[in-house]
């Protein structure tokens, strides 16, 4: 029986010093990046594994900010147990479209263990060489093919030169018979464009009227906001966003003098919408529903007091 008790004691006190050694053992990260040297355009697949207790959680950030880069696809795995701890990873896809040596940047990562303290862990920066496509074997860029020469015949031009005189002919006539006649001239009058936070208001509300999150269309909404957006972009600040990426509307904004505060607020909607329509990101349909009201705040925001006339890409340039 002494035997028996002796057992019993060492395996409660090593299961005590088993546990203690896991509350006490602090989280950690771990940053991986593959490749490093890519062209315009290539995947580059980042792994963040955090390792943790077992009754802990990992809250991930809610968009990534990644820029210079964009996030092509993000999967989070499931958390797989390490004797006494658990591993929780993250697999994003990313890629550039700018050249050089590129920085990604470093963002954070909670943990929340079971008392419902919380860990910040950051991960560290890392460098990306983006090279150009279009370049030889011996890695300069290759020349420029010169035109190919088109086969010229006189015979085969004639059609085209009576063509155009009979089409000459028959202008100058219709001009000399329609000049016989007097025409009063009628004044048009000019209506002004409607403001573009109208048609932005007015479109969220269609929008949210709809009803496509209630059939489950959840990334025709993503993209009816994020097309909503950039058209305001457009029209207040005469950037060309619907021909551009996420990064280039940020840019273009910038550029106008547009305050940071409205450039976060573009930001956050335009990389929600981005998640969805590229990364294959569903969100629950309950958490599509402040994408709206965040985007009419982002109007008002962005509106100022006395708003003016819709701005079209030209006049902003000429500015």
């Amino acid at each position: 029986m002494t035997g028996r008790r002796l057992v019993g004691a060492a395996l409660l006190v090593l299961s005590l010093l088993v546990h203690v050694s896991a509350q006490t053992d602090p989280p950690g990260l771990l940053t991986t990046l593959d490749p490093v040297v890519i062209t315009v355009g290539d995947p580059v697949r980042l792994v963040v594994t955090v390792r943790h207790a077992a009754d802990a959680r990992v809250v991930w950030p809610d968009p990534f900010e990644l820029d210079p880069f964009e996030l092509v696809d993000m999967r989070l795995l499931a958390p797989v147990p390490e004797g006494t701890r658990m591993r929780s990873s993250a697999e994003l896809t990313v890629t550039a479209f700018e050249l050089g040596e590129l920085t990604l940047p470093t963002f954070e990562v909670e943990v929340v263990d079971a008392a419902g303290d919380t860990v910040r862990l950051a991960t560290a920066t890392a460098m990306v060489s983006v090279e150009s496509v279009g370049r030889d074997e011996g890695g300069d860029i290759r020349d420029i093919k010169g035109p190919l020469a088109i086969p010229f015949r006189v015979v085969t031009l004639l059609p085209w030169l009576a063509g155009v005189v009979a089409v000459g002919a028959a202008a100058y006539w219709l001009y000399r018979r329609y000049r016989r006649r007097h025409r009063p001239d009628v004044q048009v009058p000019l209506v002004p464009p409607r403001p573009a936070h109208e048609i932005a208001r007015e479109s969220l509300d269609a929008l949210e009227a709809s009803g496509l999150l209630e059939l489950g269309e959840v990334k025709i909404y993503h993209i009816r906001v994020s097309d909503i957006i950039r058209v305001y972009a457009q029209d207040r600040f005469g950037v060309e966003a619907m021909e551009m990426t996420t990064g280039g509307v940020l840019d273009g904004l910038r550029r106008t003098g547009a305050l940071s505060g409205v450039v976060a607020d573009f930001r956050q909607l335009l990389d929600r919408c981005d998640l969805v329509k590229f990364a294959k990101f569903r969100p629950a349909v309950p958490a599509c529903r402040d994408l709206v009201p965040l985007g009419r705040r982002l109007v008002d925001k962005a509106t100022p007091a006395d708003p003016v006339p819709a701005v079209t890409p030209a006049e902003a340039h000429v500015a």
